[in-house]
């Protein structure tokens, strides 16, 4: 079943370090952080019952029908600190990136209805954009002394494929041969294991010595973004009930880079692969908030999927520096694929959120929001050469399931010019304990961040700071080998955040 994967994600040109680094980017793709301003993200961006804040028209579109004053506003990252723990065959490596963005920038226009003492109050329009996630993040990964080797991965993915395949001139997808099968070939990492009496075969050995032992290091490089552009329309009927409407045009960029090295005493060999994905995505968002009495406030909103038209680079280079192998094998080697392009589209799923606040007056509030998510209708389709997809999206519904997020936020006002925050998120563990007949690595996933900071208003400008810690644990496999059982390494992140917000009351 893993072969018959591996040699279909070849034949259709895209570009995948592995089976579950392909999955992954699916989730990764559709996952969301709210909280483009100081304020929300204080608060645990618990915002879909709140609005009057410019993150809230990604939340719940009805937010905008709140301001009863048009703002400007705009907000930045002033530090971003992501730390990645990771553990690979019970031995511990640490890495660490800082960022330095724009977190939003928006504008709302606020138009009083005429004689809106009753009824229609105000028509609201508000116009920017938001940061829905930011993908930087450095990881190093080592193991010293390792019983297992990548090239016994190499060596069982080319397993059943005829050698005369590997020495074909023309691409490797032509004859659905698996680039990495030819890349391990070109640089005498892997050789037939029973040779017929002109040295070829279909079955296949690396080239290291019984129990011997290899040093392997590993470094991923992940930069990007999601930031959606919305044009948000609401209206106030009689400061009880709010209604609205977001068109949000999401910009995705995402670039990974992964360098695997392995060395002993045959020598070493370095595998270097990039993917550099790029697309744009549409979707419309509506929602409502309801107060029956002062002191409650109710809030529902839905997001329709986000239909994403994207297009992926990727390339790979292989060398190696092999000694004791054999005359033939013996020195320096290199292949490298060409630079090859994808188009494709993704539809990420529906997210439907419903939410709760109580407002004690002008002294403070309490909010809170669940939303409800299904990651395995995540969808790919019209691939550019016509392909639907219909295996790669049998195994987003086997290995995803829906989730339900939680945000909690609490704000207090001990004087009319100051606000104190705080706030917190749990996500949902995406993944199913089980799937394709085994438990899965990340049954023990887990994502919380935990939120604090304060605002202060002086006339018509508000200076808002917050402070965000996050924590992450996750697993995933480097490589598999169907004969050992390779643990998947474990990354623990930590990703600390100060976001400042300036607005302006018009």
């Amino acid at each position: 079943m893993k072969k018959s994967i591996f040699t279909l994600f070849a034949i259709v040109g895209l570009m995948s370090f592995s089976f579950g680094q392909y999955v992954d980017q699916a989730l990764i793709f559709s996952q969301h952080n709210f909280g483009s301003t100081a304020r929300s993200k204080a608060m645990g961006n618990a915002f879909g019952a709140v609005g009057g804040d410019f993150s809230s028209i990604s939340i719940n579109p009805a937010g905008i029908g709140v301001y009863i004053r048009s703002e400007m506003t705009g907000s930045l990252n002033i530090m971003g600190l992501n730390s990645t723990e990771a553990t690979y065959q019970r031995q511990i490596t640490d890495d660490r990136n800082n960022s330095f963005n724009f977190r939003n920038f928006g504008y709302v226009l606020t138009t009083p209805v005429q004689g809106g003492g009753t009824g229609l109050v105000s028509i609201n329009f508000g116009i920017g954009f938001n940061k829905l996630n930011s993908f930087n993040q450095s990881i190093s990964v080592g193991k010293t002394g390792s019983p297992h080797s990548r090239m016994d991965a190499f060596a069982e993915n080319t397993n059943g494929i005829h050698s005369t395949n590997l020495l074909d001139e023309n691409y490797p997808y032509e004859n659905g041969t698996p680039w990495e099968s030819k890349l391990a070939w070109e640089n005498y990492l892997i050789d037939v294991a029973n040779p017929d009496q002109n040295g070829m075969g279909n079955s296949y050995q690396s080239i290291l010595f019984q129990n011997e032992l290899v040093n392997q290091d590993m470094t991923i490089n992940k930069e990007g973004f999601i930031n959606e552009y919305v044009a948000s329309f609401g209206a106030n009927f009689n400061h009880k009930l709010y209604l609205g409407a977001t068109v949000g045009m999401q910009d995705l960029y995402y670039n990974e880079s992964r360098t695997y090295s392995e060395n002993g005493e045959f020598g070493d060999f370095d595998y270097y692969s990039t993917a550099r994905t790029r697309g744009f995505g549409y979707n419309l968002k509506l929602g409502l908030i309801f107060k029956p009495i002062p002191l409650l406030r109710l809030g529902a909103a839905i997001h329709t999927p986000t239909f994403f038209d994207l297009k992926e680079e990727y390339s790979s280079v292989m060398s190696s520096d092999l000694k004791n192998v054999s005359s033939a094998a013996n020195g320096i080697h290199k292949a490298e694929t060409p630079l090859g392009d994808y188009g494709y589209k993704m539809d990420s799923p529906m997210r439907a959120i419903g939410s709760f606040a109580l407002q004690f007056g002008k002294k403070g509030m309490i909010s809170f929001d669940y939303e409800y998510v299904d990651y395995s209708k995540i969808k790919y389709r019209s691939g550019r050469d016509g392909y639907n997809f219909s295996f790669e999206n049998t195994d987003i519904k086997t290995i995803y399931q829906s989730v339900g997020n939680l945000r909690l936020g609490g704000e207090i006002k001990p004087t009319d010019a100051l606000s104190l925050r705080a706030g917190y998120e749990l996500f949902g563990n995406p993944y199913k304990t089980y799937a394709f007949g085994q438990a899965q690595p990340n049954t023990d996933f887990s994502y919380s961040t935990i939120n604090a900071g304060f605002g202060y208003r002086i006339n018509n400008v508000t200076f808002d700071l917050s402070y965000s810690l996050g924590s992450k644990t996750d697993y995933n496999f480097i490589y598999q080998l169907d004969q050992s059982n390779v643990e998947p390494a474990k990354y623990k992140v930590s990703n600390s955040e100060v976001v400042f917000t300036l607005g302006i009351k018009l």
